[in-house]
């Protein structure tokens, strides 16, 4: 009888460990993405339920996407020109599988004549490798934040495309997960309200503006509530972007309201010390005016004008970007980042340069850099049509001080102080030669706009970082020509212009497949490759871009130490990867010389003229 029931209870434990496995391989099927059972991967979050897709990488590994998450609510009607609002959530399962439209936007950079896109477009696009994923990820009875230590997160990056802040987009096609995700991260894209959708303003409180901006931290503050679900780590949020994408990290890091949300930065060609990047007092309401004119508003008052531009269709809104052109696309981005007056929920009160000198920069690691040829992306539009070279040289003493920014930017009204900048700017960089077709004159209208637009930013951040902060900066020159170059489509598929703007991205996203289809890879592309997800992955991880020496990067990156010559890594290609300091040395002093001109004349901003 003792043996009978000896048996029996091993016949229950039997039957309760069998039990026990099939209800474990069940959640390993509805909570881990279903991978066993081959049915869609499935994710919860704090607005509903999402049915996701698989990707292959690169290296062949299957990770998880889920596109076309909202974020927030549709910016319509009411809505427009309004800060964005919580999303609405949905009923059963929603079918997060295509990507959401893009904004709407006229991609001026590539000469695109049709506008595209939807005004309803704050939507992201979220990829992980989800391999710690478990119930508890997935029930939101649950605290994440109680399962911290019992399950690996993983290191989360944040994109912010750029496109001067009038075109590009998150998705997958561009900026998908397919070279990233070798590594185990959680890759977050993003879109964002564009033009003057997103940007215009009237430096009042009926529309101050930075709504673009304002999008970016209201998915800043989606990633915080909801990626432990996908097996993110909510306290090691990295922001990166390139050009408009890289100063939009930057300003997060002057802005309060972004404090907390994210924990490092990485500007690729892009910040605030670009002259692109911040309009000057006056510039954004006048041309806020200017749009309402030809959409025939009143323009008297800024709340007559706000509403009478919520009555318009979203493509007669963007379709005004032509009444600001005057050499090509220049001046390069009409709608752009400003000063608010103060108010709750202002992104920026104070000019970034004062928040900076003053402390008020959030100390957190940041890597930065520029690609060699950065101009290339306004110099390939000027050589691709002769008139526009022919238009330079003629018009040399006009065309200058708008298009390198420098007259806005310093209200240059002494006619006398702008004429002389001008000809100590074309005296330094063509001395007694003409512009012309010359290799030698193009590479110099290239020099020009690299120092102007990006090189001479940097350097100045980078210095004023290592001042003013106790966190480490890491400092970049990309100078690898790859197989085939963003130059082809910024005007000129025809001549070389070194390594353009944009030209990085190749490395870290598989753009190139849509932009260059037929251009493959070569070897060495696939080792660069190597090289720049390699150092993004660890900055992201660690905020130490080089924690060991290894086969790929076989040094240690260094952060900025001297303020007098900045240290920075240069990277030429797989074999060719190498620390170095003072860089572009003497074509920085003489920008140095000129802003200190500049920020000196009685015309210049106050405070800009007490900080120097």
């Amino acid at each position: 009888k003792s043996l009978r029931n000896f048996l029996e209870k091993k016949k229950l434990k039997m039957r309760e460990c069998r039990n026990n496995m099939f209800i474990q391989l069940g959640l390993i099927c509805i909570f881990a993405f279903n991978v066993v059972c081959g049915n869609p991967p499935i994710a919860k979050t704090s607005n509903g339920t999402l049915y996701g897709t698989t990707m292959p990488t690169r290296l062949g590994r299957s990770i998880y996407a889920f596109l076309g998450i909202p974020y927030a609510a549709p910016p319509l009607q009411k809505l427009r020109f309004k800060p964005p609002q919580p999303p609405i959530a949905w009923n059963g399962t929603l079918h997060a599988t295509t990507n959401a439209e893009i904004c709407m936007q006229r991609n001026i950079y590539v000469d695109q004549k049709e506008i595209v896109g939807s005004e309803d477009c704050l939507y992201l696009n979220v990829y992980t490798p989800c391999i710690q994923c478990t119930e508890e990820h997935s029930n939101l009875n649950h605290d994440p934040e109680q399962h911290q230590k019992a399950f690996a997160r993983f290191p989360v990056m944040i994109w912010f495309h750029g496109g001067g802040w009038l075109a590009g987009a998150g998705h997958s096609e561009y900026y998908g997960p397919k070279f990233l995700l070798d590594f185990d991260l959680v890759l977050v894209t993003i879109n964002f309200r564009l033009g003057p959708l997103g940007f215009m303003s009237t430096e009042d409180l009926e529309c101050p503006g930075n709504l673009g901006l304002k999008d970016q931290q209201q998915a800043m503050r989606w990633v915080q509530e909801n990626i432990a679900y996908f097996g993110g780590d909510s306290n090691r949020v990295t922001l990166f972007g390139e050009s408009a994408g890289g100063a939009s990290v930057h300003y997060h890091m002057v802005s309060p309201l972004s404090e907390g949300l994210f924990h490092r930065g990485i500007s690729q060609s892009g910040n605030f010390y670009n002259p692109w990047t911040l309009t000057s007092p006056g510039i954004a309401r006048m041309r806020a005016m200017t749009l309402g004119k030809h959409l025939e508003c009143n323009t008297e008052n800024s709340k007559d004008l706000v509403e009478c531009l919520q009555t318009k269709s979203a493509e007669e809104i963007i379709g005004t970007d032509q009444l600001f052109k005057k050499f090509g696309y220049c001046p390069m981005i009409p709608f752009r980042p400003v000063i608010e007056p103060k108010h709750p929920g202002a992104f920026l009160i104070e000019d970034p340069l004062i928040s900076v000198r003053e402390g008020r920069l959030l100390d957190v690691p940041w890597m930065t850099g520029i690609n060699s040829e950065e101009g290339a992306i306004k110099v390939a539009g000027i050589y691709g049509r002769e008139q526009n070279v022919k238009e330079l040289e003629t018009n040399f003493d006009k065309i200058v001080p708008m298009s390198l920014l420098y007259d806005e930017r310093y209200n240059v009204t002494n006619e006398d102080l702008r004429n002389e900048i001008t000809a100590t700017i074309r005296n330094f960089y063509f001395g007694y030669n003409a512009i012309d077709y010359t290799e030698y004159s193009r590479f110099k209208v290239v020099d020009m706009y690299s120092d102007s637009w990006f090189n001479h930013g940097t350097h100045e951040a980078v210095r004023d970082f290592i001042v003013n902060q106790t966190s480490p900066v890491f400092y970049y020159y990309f100078a690898y020509k790859g197989s085939v170059s963003f130059s082809t489509i910024f005007g000129d598929p025809v001549r070389d212009y070194g390594v353009s703007h944009a030209d990085d991205l190749q490395y870290l996203f598989p753009v190139g497949e849509q932009l260059f289809p037929n251009t493959a890879l070569s070897e060495e592309d696939h080792k660069m490759i190597d090289i720049m997800t390699y150092i993004w992955y660890n900055f992201a991880n660690s905020g130490n871009p080089t924690p060991k020496i290894t086969k790929v990067i076989p040094l240690k990156w260094k952060p900025v130490k001297t303020n007098s010559a900045p240290e920075y890594l240069r990277i030429e290609n797989s074999k060719k990867i190498t620390m170095d300091h003072s860089l572009l040395w003497q074509r920085m002093i003489f920008w140095d010389s000129l802003t200190r001109r500049l920020m000196n004349h009685e015309n210049t901003f106050r405070h800009l003229k007490d900080e120097l």
